[in-house]
């Protein structure tokens, strides 16, 4: 029988790998054919999502994810749900430290395929973002 601490680990786990920046483990929580949209992309399999992730290596110095509400329902197979997330990015410019911060509201689908629970969809709707100077 699954539950939706199934779902809720498995959201700590995708921001554990983000966070981490151990891009390569994704694929052990996402299908093959995950796909996942956002403000500005798309992304088709699982490969593709994986490559996407590097931007965030070269973008951003650190990243930390806070995740938050999650509210969902399995129907027999498969989960769908929604995650709340708060998203950190710090970066350098113009000399300065910044921060991106990005409040998120994940659309997602989990299925429980060879024998572990993994993503086959996991969207990204922004409901708002702020973007300012760290005070050093």
């Amino acid at each position: 029988m699954h539950s939706i601490s199934d779902a809720q680990n498995l959201a700590l786990r995708y921001a554990q790998i983000v966070d981490d920046r151990d891009f390569e483990k994704m694929r052990g929580i996402i299908s093959d054919d995950f796909k996942q949209q956002g403000p500005s992309w798309q992304c088709e399999n699982a490969s593709g999502f994986v490559e996407m992730l590097k931007f965030l290596e070269q973008t951003y110095s650190a990243t930390l994810h806070m995740v938050g509400n999650q509210l969902g329902q399995w129907h027999e197979d498969h989960y769908e749900g929604e995650t709340y997330s708060i998203a950190s990015h710090i970066y350098e410019k113009d000399g300065q430290g910044r921060k991106l911060e990005m409040a998120i509201r994940y659309q997602e689908r989990v299925e429980y395929i060879d024998g572990r629970y993994c993503y086959t969809r996991r969207d990204v709707n922004i409901v708002w973002s702020s973007d300012r100077t760290l005070n050093n």
